[in-house]
Parts: C-alpha cells; structure tokens; sequence
C-alpha cells in the first residue's frame, strides 16, 4: 500500500499535500505573534528553506553520492550543505526580519543562538528526507522487480500459448485429412466446426481469461468434431456439475487435456472397449477437471511437435496458478488419467 504513495502520481499528490499542510501549520504558528504581512513572508521563506533543503539532498547527495557508495564525498557534502543552508537562514532572519520571531514575548535571541535553533531543525529535515529517499529508492526497485517477474511470466505464458495453436491446428487438420481421403459425408460440417475451434483458440486464446462456460462449449465443440469423423458412434461420456458457469479461466485449458485424450487413446481402435470420461466440476471451494481414457500400451504415440501437450499445461498452471492446483498424469494397466484441480479463497472466488 507504501508504494501508491511513493510512486508516479500518487507520489506527486503525497508531496504536494505534505508542503501545504507544513505551510499551515507554520503559518498557524506565527500568526499569533506578528502582523499578517510579515507571517506570510515568514512561512514562504521557511518553505523555500524547507523544500529546496529536501529535494537537494535526497535527488543530489542521497541518490548521486549515497546510493553509488561514494561516502566519503557524501558526508563532507552534506556536512557543508546543512551548516551553510543554516547559517543563511541565520543571516536573512537578521536582515530580513531584525531578529527571531519570539523577539519580544522571549529575550531577544543572539546569532549564535538562532544559527543552533536553524542547525538543529535542518539536521532533522536532512535526516527525514535522507530516510525518506531511501525507502523510496528500496520501494521503486522492489516494483520494477515485480514488473519485471509479471513480464517474464506473460512472456512464458504467450510462449506456451503460441505452441498450443499450431499444435491444435496440426492434429485436427490431420482428422480432417483422413476424413476428406475416404470422402466421408462429414467433412464440410468438420471444416465448418474447425473454424469456429480456431477463431476460439486464435482470439479469444489472447486473453489473460475467459468465462469458464466458453471453454467448456469448445470443449463439447472438440468432441462433436471429434464425432463427425468416426465410422461408430465412440464411447465419449461428458458429465457437468457447473455451479458457476461464469468462472473466470485462463483460456485454452481444459481443451489440450480432450485432445491429448482423444489422440492417445483407443476409441476408434478398439471401438467395442475403447472410452472416454470427462467429467467437470466447478464448485465455490475449486475447478476440478477430470479425464479418463482407455489406451493401448503397445501402440504409445509420441507427439510429433517435441512434447507440446501435458507439459504445456503443467507449465501453464505453475505460472498462472501458483500454489493453488494440482495437476496429476495416473497410468494403470489400459486406463490413462489426468486430473486438474484449481483451488479458489475463500474470499476470492475469480468469479466475474
């Protein structure tokens, strides 16, 4: 929360009110004890003393001398700066004024005792602007670090992304392929829907989220596509328990878990065994996912496109969901299963 107030123009504004406020009160202050005249030129000659002795230290010898370690010239210089600065404020309160502004109430004060009173009030000043410049120079470097790592995590992200697009692109290009050599009936209404999958996975595939029920139609898209090309009806069971369909998701992610399914398993090799379940659940607690499918052991497919694919989405989850999922690849005997489970606060339910 510091850093709105030390940063950009939230900074600006934090200073600017900070000046006028001390010129009130400096000005509240005198006032009881001169003419008006006389308190206004006091208070603008003690804020020009006050913001120039500020900004000269902490932009000039905090940040020049300071911060690049140079100590032995940053002492002396400050030393030079704050018993010069105070024996001219000294000096224009004699000659300006004739004397301290307690002149009269108190016994008239001597130079040397207004130059000890100037002395200590600087020496405070220094040390407030000093602190001050420091932490915002810690802060600014701490938000440039977090900017940096929030690119670097979009860069990998787009990075991910931009391999799940071809990768999509290739295999249902490949059914359809095989689909038009037999001439199947179907083709046109594959081509037809593989336009709307890659409108999706192209466009809306761009934004940091979509609401989960857009990826879900994808998902349903995917598998009536996958339908239309199969000589039998395949053995394909997709089971919702959507409490909130308007989830926000990162989009493209549960769509690569149906395709790998759906390439790796056995449905149309072993039409009278082969399956495949999906179920999905999206509760005010998490997002489960689940996909189950048959294979056959012997005939592992490697994935032509260098390992575009789980991994993808392993990589995809540990950057965009840190801490909260769980991503887990079980194969036993002929039943292959991935779970993918994305836990939400209790006070933060990413719903829109």
């Amino acid at each position: 929360m510091l850093h709105t107030f030390l940063s950009g123009r939230g900074r600006f504004v934090t200073h600017l009110t900070g000046w006028v406020l001390l010129a009130l009160l400096l000005f509240t202050l005198v006032s009881g004890l001169r003419d008006t005249g006389e308190v206004l030129g006091r208070t603008a000659l003690n804020m020009v003393f006050v913001v120039l002795m500020f900004y000269s230290n902490a932009k000039i010898l905090v940040n020049r001398f300071f911060e690049t370690g140079r100590y032995r010239l940053f002492i002396p210089l400050v030393l030079v700066f704050w018993l010069g600065m105070a024996a001219l404020r000294t000096v224009l309160e004699q000659t300006v004024f004739g004397g301290s502004v307690l002149d009269g109430p108190m016994p008239r004060a001597t130079p040397k005792q207004l130059f000890l009173a100037f002395s200590l009030s600087f020496f405070l000043l220094l040390l407030f602007s000093t602190v001050y410049q420091l932490l915002e120079n810690r802060l600014t470097l701490e938000l440039r670090h977090r900017e940096l790592q929030v690119q670097h995590v979009e860069a990998q992200l787009n990075y991910l992304k931009a391999q799940i697009n071809p990768h999509f692109l290739f295999n249902t290009l490949n059914n359809i392929y095989a689909a038009a050599t037999l001439q199947h009936p179907n083709t046109a209404a594959m081509v037809l829907r593989l336009s709307d999958l890659l409108r999706y996975v192209t466009y809306d595939g761009r934004h940091a989220q979509v609401p989960l029920e857009k990826e879900v139609a994808q998902v349903q898209a995917y598998l009536e596509l996958f339908k239309l090309k199969s000589e039998h009806e395949p053995a394909i069971a997709f089971r919702k328990e959507d409490q909130y369909p308007e989830r926000q998701v990162e989009p493209v992610l549960l769509l690569p878990l149906v395709e790998n399914a759906l390439k790796h398993g056995d449905l149309e090799t072993n039409p009278g065994a082969g399956f495949l379940n999906i179920r999905l659940e999206n509760t005010r607690q998490a997002l489960a996912f689940y996909v189950e499918n048959s294979f056959d052991p012997e005939n592992r497919q490697k994935d032509g496109a260098g390992g575009v694919g789980l991994e993808n989405i392993r990589r995809r989850l540990e950057l965009h969901y840190p801490g909260r999922h769980r991503f887990a690849v079980q194969a036993s005997g002929t039943v292959f299963k991935v779970t993918l489970e994305i836990f939400y606060p209790q006070t933060d339910y990413h719903i829109a």
